[in-house]
């Protein structure tokens, strides 16, 4: 695997420890960032989906696809904006913004490592 695959793929565990957390202690993981625990199912629907788009972050960056690598560039990036706009819409606490930061931090590893491969 190139370095960018590999970033791409350390982001693809990351998403997997992080879809068991909100799957098995959902509660545990928001108290870390002191968000409001939840009972309702959707926050475990959020863990099923994380693990389900580890997958592709897994599986392409072991392929080292690197167009797929450029569109996780572009959508890690996004995540912030949206968070932020969620935050102000008055829909999440703010604690949620350091999850993106995470998404964000990621991105431009892969993008850097990407523009030092020629890759972009």
């Amino acid at each position: 695997m190139s370095p960018s695959a590999k970033s791409v793929f350390y982001f693809g565990v990351y998403l997997v420890v992080l879809g068991i957390a909100l799957i098995v202690q959902p509660n545990l993981l928001l108290g870390l960032f002191n968000i409001v625990p939840t009972y309702e199912v959707w926050i475990r629907v959020v863990g099923m989906l994380l693990l389900a788009l580890s997958v592709y972050y897994i599986v392409f960056s072991r392929n080292d696809v690197a167009l797929f690598c450029k569109i996780t560039v572009i959508i890690r990036s996004t995540i912030i904006l949206f968070f932020t706009a969620f935050t102000l819409l008055g829909w999440v606490q703010p604690a949620i913004i350091l999850f993106s930061v995470i998404d964000l931090l990621g991105a431009i590893w892969t993008g850097v490592l990407l523009k030092k491969e020629g890759k972009w």
